[in-house]
Formats: structure tokens, sequence, C-alpha cells
């Protein structure tokens, strides 16, 4: 029960009293005060402030000691890699990010990532048994419970790798591992929101297309962990995806299909912006697609306007099937401008059913490229408090 008071002092909003905890949780206050002790004695938690007398003693008011240690929050990509430690609120101390192919298979790569984490420990001067546990997000689907990539698409050779394990071999504390849209969503529902909606589909519009679920306060992963892989509906549009299927939204609306697009319509002379950067380098990227939109560049304005109403078609199903409080926009394609978001609110208002959308918001991630950090982190922490036992949490954190 410790671990529960301790949860609840963690995601509240606000610093909390001993009487907020017994009203929360239905204990005593001569319970709540055995908690509280114990977790101020194990420096879990501390005095935030002394709160407003209703005639008595002025209550004291308790929130988790950020300063409890250190989390490691890795971003995998296809082609990069973010770290970052954070404190125990999950707000990032440092961060680096670095080029990598993902296909070169785990032991390359995870090595890899390895040297630079400890490149981080000795430039901040961090103790490394602070480190509490880790946090990792991964382009793919996640055996959770395993810690282990499940049939990953674009992660060639990392099948049921033992992400975890290799991990246990230089630290010594739990590591978490999961899909890296599910922690994005995480982290916009814990940090981006302070859990203030419990129905929330976070849509990443990156290279791909994916989609973390928040259900009634909790992360939906579905049977196979693979829930929210919105990526692969079907559009009806007759171009072939890589999964093999034709039709799929990712293969007309994503990253990669909305640069070749603009390839396309560059080479046939439709946009002179767009042209000059392919002629520059030979290819184009989605950078060049953002500085186009920023500068009204037609072609580029078009793109992006046509992926957001084909993403916005499937997230009117998605609204009228699961009826959610909140869609949030994230990843790369999110961050070109009011424009993309505005042709998915349009797609959506104008294909969801009434009744779906009368108190729905559409909005942009207010984390940005930080969600799946934050999210890595408030995972990693969440973790470690729920999987442990009363008489184990001051052995854990």
């Amino acid at each position: 029960m410790t671990a529960n008071v301790l949860q609840r002092i963690r995601r509240a909003k606000f610093p909390l009293s001993k009487a907020d905890l017994a009203e929360a949780t239905g204990l005593s206050l001569s319970a709540i005060s055995v908690h509280v002790d114990r977790l101020l004695e194990e420096k879990l938690i501390e005095i935030s402030r002394i709160g407003v007398s209703s005639g008595g003693r002025k209550p004291r008011q308790y929130a988790l000691n950020k300063h409890i240690g250190l989390i490691l929050s890795i971003e995998l990509g296809t082609t990069f890699v973010r770290l970052a430690f954070t404190n125990f609120n999950c707000e990032i101390i440092c961060v680096t990010t670095c080029e990598i192919q993902i296909g070169d298979g785990p032991i390359p790569i995870l090595t890899h990532i390895r040297k630079l984490v400890d490149q981080m420990i000795i430039e901040n001067n961090f103790d490394r048994t602070s480190v509490k546990g880790i946090g990792i997000g991964i382009p793919g689907p996640v055996d959770f419970s395993r810690g282990v990539p499940i049939s990953p698409p674009l992660m060639p050779g990392w099948d049921c790798y033992p992400i975890r394990e290799f991990w246990s071999k230089y630290f010594d504390c739990p590591c978490f591992v999961d899909n890296d849209v599910n922690i994005m969503a995480l982290g916009e529902h814990a940090k981006g929101l302070q859990f203030a909606y419990s129905n929330i589909i976070y849509v990443n519009v990156d290279s791909g297309i994916g989609s973390g679920i928040i259900y009634n306060g909790v992360l939906y992963r579905g049977s196979t962990g693979s829930a929210g892989d919105i990526g692969h509906y079907d559009i009806g549009a007759d171009v072939v995806c890589w999964c093999g299927n034709r039709g799929c939204l990712e293969a007309s609306a994503g990253g990669k299909a909305i640069l070749s697009k603009g390839k396309e319509r560059a080479r046939s002379n439709n946009s002179h912006f767009l042209l000059q950067r392919l002629g520059s380098r030979g290819e184009l990227t989605l950078d060049d697609i953002g500085t186009g939109v920023l500068q009204l560049d037609p072609v580029s304005v078009e793109l992006i306007r046509e992926s957001g109403n084909l993403i916005g078609r499937v997230i009117a199903s998605i609204v009228n099937f699961a009826n959610p409080d909140l869609i949030i926009i994230g990843g790369k394609v999110a961050e070109f401008g009011d424009i993309f978001l505005a042709a998915i609110r349009q797609s959506v208002y104008q294909r969801s059913l009434p009744l779906a959308t009368r108190n729905l918001i559409i909005n942009k991630s207010s984390l940005g490229e930080m969600a799946s950090l934050i999210g890595g982190a408030f995972m990693a922490i969440d973790q470690l408090i729920i999987q442990s036992t009363d008489d184990e949490l001051k052995g854990i954190l």
C-alpha cells in the first residue's frame, strides 16, 4: 500500500496533504501517516509546502523527491537514436542524438548506444549507481512482459532479441521496453496533459504512421502489443505498401510517401523550390518539405494538405469507433505548421458523427520531439513502482 500512496503523490498535479491522500485512497489518517512517514524516512517524497489552515495546524503537503536518482531514456528510430538522462519528475537533464541504421542489427547498435551512454555519464559526472531505471522505445511491436521486439517489420534481425538482458549487463537496475508511439502517448498523457484526459489517441506522423492509445487513463497495448498500427488502414489507393498490401495509409500519407510525391512533382517542374533542393543533393528530406511549407511553396503546401486529409479520414473512423476525448498529432510532419493540423481537423469533423466529435479536441503534441524521451522515463518510473512490493521500495528506488 505504501507504493500506492507513492503513486498518488507522484501523479498528483499539486502537492497532497495527508487528508488529501486519505480521501483519495479511502484509508484512515492514521494509516496514511504510517505510509507517508515511511516514504519520508526513505527520502522518496519530501515536504513541498505548507498548506492553508482550515482552523487547526497548517497541513504539510507532499511531493515526489525528484532527486531520488536518474532514469536513462532511449528513443530508438530506424535512422537515429536519441538518449536522455532525466530526474524522477521526468525532467530532462541532458540529451544527445546520433545517426544509426537499425538494419545493422541489435548487437552493433546497442553496443554503440552503450558507448554513448558511458560518454554521457563521464561528461556529466554522474554516479553510475544513481541510474535506477531504463526506458526504451523502439519502432515496432513489443512483448512488454519480456522486453523483446516481436516480428518488428522495420527492424531486421531484432525479432525476440533480449534488449532488457543486454542492459542488465551494464546497469544494476530494471529495463523496460515498449513501442515508441506507446511511449509518446504516455509522455503526453502524464507530462504534457497532467492526466487531464482519460481517452486519448496519439498519432505520430514521421517516415511512417502509428498511434498510441490511452483508454480510461491506461495505455492500451492490445493482446500482442500491436494496438494502434493505423498506418495500414486501407484507404483504397492503388499504392503498394512495404508490407505487401495495396492502399495502406502509410504508403500514401507517411513521410516517405510525401517525399516520393515531392520528387515526382519536382521532376515534373511543378515546384521550382523542390527542384532546386533535389538538384543540390539528389534527394529530398522532410526538412525540405517543411521549409517549402514555411515559404508557401504551392507544391509543398499541397503535399502536406493531401497527407493531412488522408490521415484525417482514418482518424475519423477511429473517432466514430472509439469516441476519444482528445487526438494528439505528433512527429516530424506535425511540426510543419497549422496547414497539416487544419487539414486533419477538416477531414475528421467532415467524416465523423456529430455526437462523436461534440467534445473532441484535436491538437498538436505539446512535448514535440521530446515526447518519447519523457514518456520513456515516465514508463520506467511507473513500472519501478508498480512492480515493487512495499518491502522492495527502498531497495529499488
